[in-house]
């Protein structure tokens, strides 16, 4: 049909859904090709989006540098997006989770301040809070800010309660799991994990429920 804003659109949603399956050469491969033909149309925003996704999947591959190169164009693409505070808080979420696993506390610290003030800017928005506040309660454990972690596990606990989602109580209880294991409470620990790691796999959310079950063997391997 030469549709390609189409295609690309459909090529970002497989990506996606394939990086969940847990087939990651697929979807990188799917995600390249969204982003080349967002490109070639000028399409900002789905530039922008593919390009987060494609950062979360090579920062999952362990390809910290790749990945954060990625995320970088990404928001230099987001600035003259129709969509530009919505791309812009997913890319920072995506950055402070890169950063984290690159053990660099104060950019990941730098990413989620600039991701939480634009997701003021644009108001409540679900899936900008679904990378947000999960990334956000990591980066204050990491600092041992347990405060402020806890408020924002029980914002996103919250939110999972009004959406509603299995994916959302998935998201809620691993940082709930997180929140107990740095207070030392390793039975509430491993039991959130096991459950979130459960809804996980029942929405066919292989990478999290994976990123689960890895957390719960460290803390037995540490007990």
């Amino acid at each position: 049909m030469s549709a390609p804003r189409a295609i690309a659109l459909c090529q970002c949603f497989n990506g996606a859904l394939e990086f969940q399956a847990g087939n990651w050469d697929q979807a990188e491969k799917a995600l390249r090709q969204s982003i080349e033909l967002y490109r070639s149309i000028g399409a900002a925003s789905g530039e922008a989006l593919a390009r987060q996704r494609l950062g979360v999947l090579l920062t999952a591959r362990g390809h910290l540098d790749e990945a954060w190169t990625t995320l970088e164009k990404g928001a230099v693409v987001a600035e003259r997006a129709v969509m530009r505070a919505h791309c812009l808080t997913r890319i920072y979420a995506a950055m402070a989770r890169n950063r984290l696993e690159a053990n660099d506390v104060a950019a990941a610290e730098q990413a989620l301040a600039a991701g939480l003030a634009m997701s003021d800017r644009h108001g409540n928005c679900a899936t900008c809070n679904a990378l947000l506040l999960p990334v956000a309660v990591s980066v204050h454990l990491t600092q041992e800010d347990l405060e402020t972690a806890e408020a924002f596990c029980r914002q996103l606990e919250e939110a999972a309660q009004e959406y509603g989602s299995r994916t959302w109580l998935a998201l809620a209880q691993q940082a709930s799991a997180e929140v107990a294991a740095a207070k030392g409470d390793l039975a509430e620990a491993l039991d959130a994990y096991q459950k979130a790691r459960d809804k996980f796999r029942a929405a066919n959310h292989i990478y999290e429920a994976d990123r689960c079950q890895a957390s719960m063997n460290s803390l037995k391997c540490a007990s």
